[in-house]
């Protein structure tokens, strides 16, 4: 065992644990086992690092007991070039060691067993929302019940209730409505309610759908919502945020594409929440070449702080890195945007 113990996944497999691996940093995304072993074995790069840093959802059980399955959030540093720093890694894999060990005495002795790393120094704390989402798709995943606010919830969406009665909803009845779209009309319900709802359900909602697929009827109900926003005498930067963020997980590329492309060319997109919501949610979408100058262009229009943490921050995703050394290398450029970049390159030196 002490032979064989020496990646997470390795642990996973010694123990016969069904797993599944998330990443909780810019959106809940599952990690296929095998790409998550690929990253420990330095085969691939850590897909979706965010503030250069992997963080991890993993939930583990075994089918052979009936015991709760089993939560850990986990954090570790990606390196300049995209892998996962192994040292960290190797630290974390030598207290789970310790911790293993403790539990087997633990067992032969009678005392109590603990279940989780929480103490460790690769732990973390979620957000309350992301907590919510992450608990909704484990049920899902593991086929339990939704929780209590499900139906609560699923009855404001269908109007029953008033749209304006919305102070009542939990944030896990939302969580388990996003994650159970494709079940009991969900879908349906929310395409309905939509362009109905008051700014701080909507914006909650919409936050919530990108974790999971925006098919092409719910694309269509949140592109002119967000129409609407722009043609606005004073466009709510929160709420074009959040549906930038619901569309970004839209299963219908040239469509995403178009929005981000009315929004870069809007003053809207200069506001620092809709700029991070692009650099966050889309960086699929923005390293296309028609976007790209467009996005670091309405990104100039930031601090220097804030331009720099950006740009460093999108630059530590595979295959963002090179497009857009590549545009910030363009002659093409204002004098605004030729500022913030040598006042990046001056930081980063």
């Amino acid at each position: 065992m002490e032979n064989k113990l020496d990646s997470i996944s390795q642990f996973l497999k010694l123990g016969k644990f069904e797993y599944r691996l998330y990443d909780l940093g810019r959106k809940l995304t599952l990690l296929p086992n095998d790409l998550f072993q690929r990253v420990e074995d330095q085969s691939a790069l850590y897909p979706y690092p965010f503030q250069q840093k992997a963080w991890l959802a993993l939930l583990f059980w075994s089918e052979d007991d009936n015991t709760e399955p089993t939560i850990w959030f986990l954090q570790f540093p990606i390196d300049e070039l995209g892998y996962l720093k192994l040292a960290s890694r190797d630290a974390f894999m030598q207290e789970l060691f310790v911790h293993v060990g403790n539990n087997l005495q633990a067992q032969q002795t009678g005392q109590e067993m603990q279940d989780s790393l929480k103490e460790s120094a690769f732990a973390f704390k979620p957000r309350q929302d992301r907590l919510a989402i992450f608990h909704a798709f484990a049920t899902v995943e593991l086929k339990q019940q939704p929780s209590h606010y499900y139906a609560p919830t699923q009855a404001y969406l269908a109007g029953k209730l008033g749209y304006e009665q919305w102070q009542f909803l939990g944030l896990q009845g939302l969580a388990d409505i996003i994650a159970r779209l494709h079940l009991d009309n969900n879908e349906y319900l929310l395409c309905n309610a939509l362009l109905q709802l008051p700014l701080t359900p909507l914006v909650s909602f919409t936050e919530n759908l990108e974790h999971t697929l925006v098919s092409a009827e719910l694309t269509l109900v949140l592109q002119q919502r967000l129409q609407q926003e722009l043609e606005a005498q004073q466009a709510n930067g929160q709420l074009v945020a959040s549906l930038i963020r619901a569309l970004s997980s839209s299963t219908e590329d040239a469509a995403r594409q178009k929005i981000l492309q009315q929004v870069l060319t809007t003053d809207i997109a200069q506001e620092i929440e809709v700029i991070a919501a692009i650099a966050g949610r889309a960086w699929q979408d923005i390293i296309q070449k028609n976007l790209l100058s467009l996005f670091i262009k309405a990104l100039a229009h930031q601090e220097q702080e804030a331009f720099n943490v950006i740009l460093i921050d999108i630059m530590g995703i595979p295959h963002v890195r090179e497009p857009v050394l590549k545009a910030l290398r363009s002659p093409d450029r204002t004098a605004l945007l030729s500022k913030r970049i040598g006042g990046f390159f001056a930081g980063v030196s």
